[in-house]
């Protein structure tokens, strides 16, 4: 029950002892809105302006208010109960004197939700953001022998006018695989298959295995987590901490070192948040990895006849992977340039709220790089003027993939989904069906039907591009890539 239902119960109890059932109070609902009939139909005067902001005026028959509150009343009175008249026979007369202005106030309502449907479905005008209403502000007073007059302001979808999108220029970057990126993927091939072996002597390096017992104390005080006995770890690994690290690296089998490892304010623990611990750690043993013969008989154990058709399947891989960066560099490049060449009217709130969208991502991301709030507040400008520009461009780029979708009749067929769920299934470790049905589901697949869009709308641009091939490097390409990915995915 609403405050303003409350109110009018408390009102109405104490003047007439008319009691409202809690179940039937909410009359505002009580008329099915499946197949209205109107009395008279209402009117609509619709202007569009700029920034994609329509007004309308909107005129109701007076002979629909009439209609409407005989309806109102008539729920009134079977949901009332007024002592000395049965259920459904209170005098209209009472009910006007004692819930008139309510009842006038729900008709407004049901009245404006009314028409409010049929100027969406019968003039396809749609709002993207808070509709104004102006004009029902006294709607418990409105006159029942007037047509009611109102007008709605608000915001619709935005528009995209494709450029010439045929022959944009597309960089295609052509990338070698050079023998030290096969050097260092069958390197850390040979890591996995490596086997640790105790070292009778030496020091401890990075990527040795240590056998420690350890125990930390804050205060001279245990806590949760803070010893272990005969612990693995790999120095390097990073999985404690960076002084840890250090006092371990260097260290002799038999040997007790020490660190001070001052937690972070937001540690997971906020018993031991911002506090520093002392640690003491015994290193047990040693033990250093010893790497496979890189020969065919390793070849063998991966899967290979040879060494050498082992390093041609590990280049081929590389360049598999190297392919599907540069489409997707390629299509970043045909998004801008989609942009670009186009003219667009949007709505203001829409881009507004990607904006914000766009700042909040930047904002959580060095929030989950532990940087200082006074890191993040000297950034704070920098951020908002790339927010600005990448909110602005998010907001281009939907409105110019659905038109080009549209020009180009780019729809979604189950083979998209099956195929996008597949993908899907293995960057997630799901199958197939279950990232389908998830996909599939009324929360995800208006979104994903988009990104099946966007992608095969992006790719026609490319199709349609004049190529200019580009010999890079590895590190020029990723970095390129990066950065044009930063300036335009949406």
């Amino acid at each position: 029950m609403t405050e303003q239902e409350k109110e009018l119960q408390k009102e109405t109890q104490e003047e007439t002892a008319v009691v409202v059932p809690e179940e039937n109070t909410d009359l505002a609902e009580t008329v099915n809105d499946e197949g209205y009939e109107w009395q008279e139909p209402p009117s609509f005067d619709i202007t569009e302006k700029e920034n994609c902001i329509c007004e309308v005026k909107v005129t109701i028959p007076k002979a629909n208010i009439t209609a409407k509150l005989n309806d109102v009343y008539e729920e009134m009175n079977d949901g009332v109960q007024v002592p000395g008249f049965r259920r459904g026979k209170v005098p209209r007369k009472l009910l006007e004197k004692r819930l008139g202005k309510y009842a006038r106030s729900s008709a407004v309502e049901q009245l404006a939700d009314h028409a409010a449907r049929l100027l969406t479905e019968k003039h396809n005008v749609t709002p993207v953001n808070q509709v104004e209403i102006t004009g029902l502000e006294d709607a418990e007073n409105i006159p029942e022998d007037e047509d009611m007059n109102y007008t709605l302001s608000f915001e619709t979808p935005g528009k995209c006018t494709l450029g010439a999108y045929e022959g944009l220029e597309i960089e295609r970057p052509l990338y070698e695989v050079p023998d030290s990126d096969v050097d260092a993927t069958i390197e850390s091939m040979q890591t996995r298959y490596g086997r640790f072996e105790p070292l009778e002597d030496g020091a401890a390096e990075s990527g040795d295995q240590v056998i420690i017992d350890f125990e930390g104390k804050v205060d001279g005080e245990d806590f949760e987590g803070n010893s272990a006995e005969n612990y693995p770890y790999i120095l390097g690994s990073q999985r404690f901490s960076p002084e840890m690290e250090v006092a371990m690296t260097g260290a002799k089998s038999g040997e007790t070192v020490t660190a001070d490892v001052t937690f972070p304010e937001d540690y997971r623990s906020k018993e031991i948040a911002g506090k520093m611990a002392k640690f003491e750690i015994k290193v047990n043993e040693i033990k250093r990895r010893i790497l496979p013969e890189l020969d065919d008989e390793f070849a063998k154990k991966v899967g290979h006849e040879t060494l050498v058709e082992m390093r041609d399947a590990v280049r081929k891989r590389i360049g598999e992977n190297a392919d599907d960066q540069v489409k997707e560099f390629m299509q970043q490049q045909a998004r801008v340039k989609l942009v670009e060449c186009s003219t667009f009217e949007l709505p203001q709130s829409q881009v507004k709220n990607f904006i914000e969208s766009e700042y909040s991502a930047m904002e959580q991301r060095m929030v989950e790089q532990h940087a200082p709030a006074e890191a993040i507040e000297e950034h704070r400008e920098e951020m908002q003027k790339a927010a600005d520009e990448q909110g602005l461009l998010t907001a281009k780029s939907m409105y110019a993939v659905r038109a080009l979708a549209e020009k180009e009749n780019i729809t979604v067929t189950d083979k998209d989904f099956e195929e996008y769920a597949e993908g899907m299934s293995t960057n997630y470790q799901q199958s197939p069906d279950v990232m389908k049905e998830y996909l599939l589901s009324d929360d995800m697949r208006s979104m994903t039907e988009f990104q099946i869009i966007e992608k095969k709308a992006l790719a026609k641009v490319v199709e349609k591009a004049s190529i200019v091939d580009k010999p890079v490097t590895e590190d020029k390409e990723a970095d390129t890539a990066e950065e044009d990915k930063e300036k335009a995915d949406a």
